[in-house]
């Protein structure tokens, strides 16, 4: 069985460098007047900053770090800017649903108005029939064509208040 190759870490000769705010600041400044992260190159980083002690190897390192740092930022915003339209689209949608829910509660009102009107017009409707009238212990008895209703003693028909209130309220008797 072959052992895998491993490369093992070897410290550089030179000095780490501690890049000052105002050094850093002057990468970024080149940086971004060579053409942004991804068009510059360590070496015309170097030879545009112009500072003695600094080395290629230093100049690689902070390009890699600045353009990871760059992707980061940039998926980071781009995330972000996901869930705002999301959360949009979401308030956007609720807003529709509330309109749609609001218009089939009024359409369904009218159509139960509607109903219950007929319903009022239907039982207000004068008839022609006869009605035979009749006395009982309790009030009144009218018969017509087979159907007994009771009449109280003013001559009002018994719940009939309470029909009439139920009609006018949409309730189902």
């Amino acid at each position: 069985m072959e052992k895998p190759i491993v490369r093992f870490y070897t410290k550089s000769k030179m000095p780490r460098l501690r890049w000052a705010t105002d050094l850093h600041q002057y990468f970024v400044y080149v940086v971004n007047r060579l053409g942004g992260e991804r068009k510059a190159t360590p070496k015309k980083i170097v030879q545009a900053m112009g500072v003695k002690s600094l080395t290629l190897s230093h100049v690689k390192s902070l390009l890699q770090m600045y353009r990871n740092k760059k992707r980061r930022d940039s998926v980071q915003a781009e995330r972000i800017m996901r869930q705002e339209m999301r959360w949009r689209q979401f308030q956007q949608h609720f807003q529709i649903y509330e309109r749609l829910r609001d218009a089939t509660e009024f359409i369904q009102n009218q159509r139960r108005l509607s109903d219950n009107k007929e319903k009022t017009i239907e039982f207000l409707k004068p008839s022609n029939k006869t009605m035979e009238v009749g006395h009982a212990d309790d009030g009144l008895v009218a018969v017509s064509d087979g159907a007994n209703v009771r009449l109280n003693s003013t001559g009002v028909l018994k719940g009939e208040e309470k029909l009439s209130l139920g009609l006018t309220l949409g309730l189902n008797y």
